[in-house]
């Protein structure tokens, strides 16, 4: 059963209100609003009535030691900042105790998954042959997976798409719902925008083409965060990837090092170009876009290509 999205603890006004005052300063708050959730399930057992005492956080965060290093991180963030939140408007709340520090940044950071092109297509074709194969699971799940491997896009907007933000003559995307609530369309790929319209058209797809329809679905409903984690580990095990398994948002950060990686083999001025891979993902930043390419091995390649040519010119003009 999927988890009530309403907080139910004494602390609810509060966090109700934090989470409606991160949102009205431009942040999504979807997988914060997740955390705290969990931490208001645990508030509504553990203390069910006021206050809320230090043991009950620290305690809490004794619970926490099977996550990551940054995960945990994640979560103690936005649990000190609603707790501190309801403390300044009133909630019966003890001081807090000191927060605890965060883990050394090379312990939080995992290194991307970077998919080569084998990689994608077989967990693609696992995709397609999972249960029930006759359900439009399968396409669903497909199709997503190939949207945010030749797009981009984050699984979060993704999800978020309505069928109307499909131009299918312009073959354009509009992404309405994106990170700090701004919008960009994006061009698409023939290939990428045929697979869409076959979708939208699926006779198991029973929503209709209405514009505001969601356009990944399962039955009637719009396809959940959590159902696309699932299918996409259970792709990548099908297809043989190894332990750790990748995240969906690595075919983010393949994405873009394969795009940096073409120019780089077409010759192009990669520096000047960035500022377009930059808007295409939705970044408020170029240097944000920076932090994706990551040192790996496909870009080495390339530079290493490029440093080739350069060095062999140099060696036919000089004497």
């Amino acid at each position: 059963m999927t988890p009530s999205l309403v907080f139910t603890s004494w602390l609810a006004p509060y966090f109700e209100s934090f989470v409606a005052l991160r949102r009205a300063c431009g942040a999504v708050y979807v997988s914060q609003k997740r955390r705290l959730l969990a931490f208001d399930r645990y508030v509504a057992k553990q203390a069910a009535q006021p206050p809320l005492v230090s043991e009950t956080l620290l305690f809490y965060l004794v619970t926490l030691q099977h996550l990551s290093p940054r995960a945990r991180d994640n979560v103690v963030t936005v649990i000190w900042g609603g707790v501190s939140y309801a403390q300044r408007h009133g909630a019966a709340v003890e001081a807090l105790p000191m927060r605890p520090s965060s883990s050394p940044k090379q312990w939080r950071q995992r290194p991307p998954h970077i998919f080569s092109a084998a990689d994608v297509a077989s967990i693609l074709a696992a995709a397609r042959r999972s249960p029930p194969v006759s359900s439009l699971r399968p396409v669903t799940i497909a199709t997503l997976l190939g949207l945010l491997a030749t797009t981009g896009v984050r699984i979060g907007e993704a999800l978020a798409l309505d069928v109307g933000d499909l131009d299918r003559q312009g073959r354009m995307l509009t992404i309405r719902k994106g990170k700090f609530g701004k919008t960009r369309a994006l061009p698409l790929r023939e290939s990428t925008a045929q697979a869409l319209s076959c979708y939208i058209d699926h006779p198991l797809r029973r929503l209709g083409t209405d514009t505001s329809a969601p356009l990944l679905v399962l039955g009637r409903s719009r396809l959940s965060y959590s159902t696309a984690q699932r299918a996409f580990r259970g792709a990548c095990l099908t297809a043989g990837l190894d332990e750790p398994l990748p995240r969906i948002h690595d075919l983010r950060h393949t994405f873009a090092v394969n795009r940096v990686a073409a120019w780089y083999e077409q010759g192009q001025d990669v520096n000047a170009r960035l500022p377009a891979l930059s808007t295409y993902l939705g970044h408020v930043s170029v240097e944000k876009t920076r932090r994706y390419l990551v040192t790996n091995g496909i870009l080495l390649e390339q530079a290493a290509l490029r440093f080739g040519r350069q060095t062999s010119a140099l060696d036919e003009v000089l004497p």
